[in-house]
């Protein structure tokens, strides 16, 4: 077989997978891409003007609303991914609808973009929340580097002055002008506890320094624990996406 003959059969065998029918004034396209329950993904036609706004309705966060909590799923981790696949596919939203307007001769390029994007969401409800919450760290990481420099940031430090030190590590160490910053990243109830007794035990053995607590989801994290959190950390931020908070909290400690 040519060339020419596989891309004809190809387009041939693509074709039997497209379906399209009329219902209540629109076109509904049934895409050659499966949902994880094995349907097929359907776009909505409409005419706008001379363009094509291609939807689904709002059917994806729908789908995915059946098995995750929408307020947790996009929110954190899965919250970026879920904004960077619709920069990715250039897909906009509207109160949960995804769609895309396209013109005419844009037409085919449209739904594959709406449908590739559809099927990239779908998987979010395959993340575990583990698996969001190990980039947590990575993520401040990035932050941290971005304001202060690498130079003067220590991942995973220890103070060496103070007793047992292995035992209370500190997540992050930035080089202050006055005195050392410990930044501390909680991602949980479990983390919220073992930082307020880090610091506890800092207070008492280490020598002068500020602290910074950033909370990755507050929601994750009872009301007593953070209380006896803000009593022993310097400052708190409430989110990793708050980078200016973060940036103002940190600035005035690298100034002479």
């Amino acid at each position: 077989m040519t060339v020419a003959d596989i891309q004809e059969r190809l387009c041939k065998l693509m074709c039997l997978e497209v379906r399209v029918v009329e219902r209540r004034g629109q076109l509904v396209v049934s895409l050659p891409f499966e949902g994880r329950d094995g349907d097929h993904l359907v776009a909505h036609l409409k005419h706008e003007g001379d363009r094509w706004r291609i939807s689904d309705r709002a059917n994806t966060l729908m789908r995915l609303s059946y098995e995750n909590d929408l307020s947790k799923l996009l929110s954190g981790a899965r919250g970026k991914l879920y904004e960077q696949v619709l920069r990715e596919s250039g897909i906009a939203e509207d109160d949960g609808e995804l769609f895309v307007i396209v013109d005419a001769d844009d037409l085919a390029r449209g739904l594959f973009r709406l449908g590739r994007g559809m099927s990239r969401l779908e998987d979010l409800g395959l993340w575990s929340r583990g698996r969001v919450e190990s980039t947590f760290y990575d993520d401040l990481n990035s932050v941290l580097r971005d304001v202060v420099g690498r130079e003067r940031l220590i991942r995973d430090y220890v103070d060496p002055d103070v007793p047992e030190s292995d035992n209370y590590p500190i997540d992050f160490f930035v080089q202050g002008i006055h005195a050392p910053l410990y930044v501390f990243g909680v991602k949980g109830a479990d983390k919220a506890r073992l930082t307020t007794i880090t610091l506890q035990h800092l207070k008492a053995h280490a020598g002068s320094f500020d602290s910074l607590v950033v909370v990755n989801d507050l929601g994750d994290i009872t009301k007593p624990d953070i209380e006896r959190l803000a009593k022993v950390a310097n400052d708190m931020v409430f989110g990793l996406d708050d980078t200016c908070a973060i940036r103002e909290k940190i600035d005035h400690r690298l100034r002479a």
